[in-house]
């Protein structure tokens, strides 16, 4: 059995999977953006539930050493700026720990046993507290020089707004978080007190702020996934996060990828199989696949 976490900007996820990826138990918790020692502390509470576990595999943000464990950057937790995760939790725990990034554990489930099974070639792309992605070409997993390859967020879509990143980006323009706060502004509100639920809500009871905004939302981020598709090619495009789950989300965009370019086909963009589950799934398969080498007989953790 095995113990697997997805540190997300909102909560992390965790659950006790087998080697097959079938869920024996799952759960989650906030997640403490300003406090990393207290995510560890949660996960280590998990853990010691878990009993008789063989490995502990996690999906995380920012640019990851998959290799090492070690995070230069951590994306929404600071706190995990140049922490090697890996070492501090197999010295706390006694067993074999594994560390990716969260959108290559998403591309991994999905070329696992999701929808890029059969794929040489496709990227993925989740949209939440930012925009996140990862890269395969030819059946490999893209990691860069530096293991920040795949951070579409990064992306200026529409040139530089005030002289501002934070404005600029397709971070800033098309995730959930950008959302909420643009719309936040608007209204007069604290962005803690809109969730992107909410909005999408306004906007059916016709708010025209909450329309506009998302509107602005399809629009960027349509303009990132065209960008994507001819800078790589891919086979497919599949999004994940949470917003993957709105039933019009994949129409909206695939009308308005196709309009700025009709060469590319609506079917190349898909909604990731596992959605949500994504993280936890591919986070369990790069563990597999890193100590599948290794000694059969791993430390176990006893509690």
């Amino acid at each position: 059995m095995y113990a697997a976490f997805d540190i997300g900007g909102t909560e992390v996820k965790y659950a006790k999977l087998s080697e097959n990826g079938d869920f024996l138990h799952r759960g989650s918790f906030a997640t403490e953006r300003d406090n990393g020692q207290l995510i560890l502390d949660h996960m280590l509470d998990v853990i010691a539930q878990y009993q008789n576990l063989k490995g502990i595999a996690i999906s995380a943000p920012g640019f990851v050493n998959a290799y090492t464990g070690f995070i230069e950057k951590g994306g929404a937790i600071t706190d995990f700026d140049g922490f090697n995760m890996k070492d501090y939790l197999e010295d706390k725990t006694g067993i074999a720990v594994s560390v990716e990034n969260d959108v290559n554990c998403a591309a991994l489930a999905e070329k696992w046993k999701g929808k890029a099974e059969n794929l040489e070639h496709f990227l993925c792309l989740t949209i939440g507290t930012g925009i996140g992605g990862a890269i395969v070409l030819g059946n490999k997993l893209y990691r860069g020089s530096s293991f920040a390859a795949g951070e579409f967020g990064y992306m200026i879509t529409h040139g530089m707004q005030e002289n501002s990143l934070d404005k600029s980006t397709l971070s800033s323009t098309a995730s959930v978080y950008g959302l909420r706060k643009r719309y936040a502004a608007q209204k007069g509100i604290s962005v803690k007190d809109i969730t992107g639920v909410k909005i999408f809500e306004a906007a059916d009871q016709g708010d025209q702020t909450a329309i506009n905004e998302i509107e602005s939302f399809y629009d960027h981020l349509s303009t990132g996934l065209y960008n994507l598709y001819f800078m790589l090619n891919p086979e497919k495009i599949l999004i994940g996060g949470g917003i993957s789950s709105r039933t019009e989300l994949l129409d909206e965009i695939r009308q308005r990828v196709c309009k700025l370019n009709d060469y590319i086909d609506e079917n190349v963009i898909d909604i990731c199989h596992f959605k949500n589950e994504a993280g936890l799934i591919g986070a369990l398969y790069h563990h597999l696949e890193q100590y599948k080498t290794e000694k059969k007989d791993e430390t176990v953790w006893k509690g």
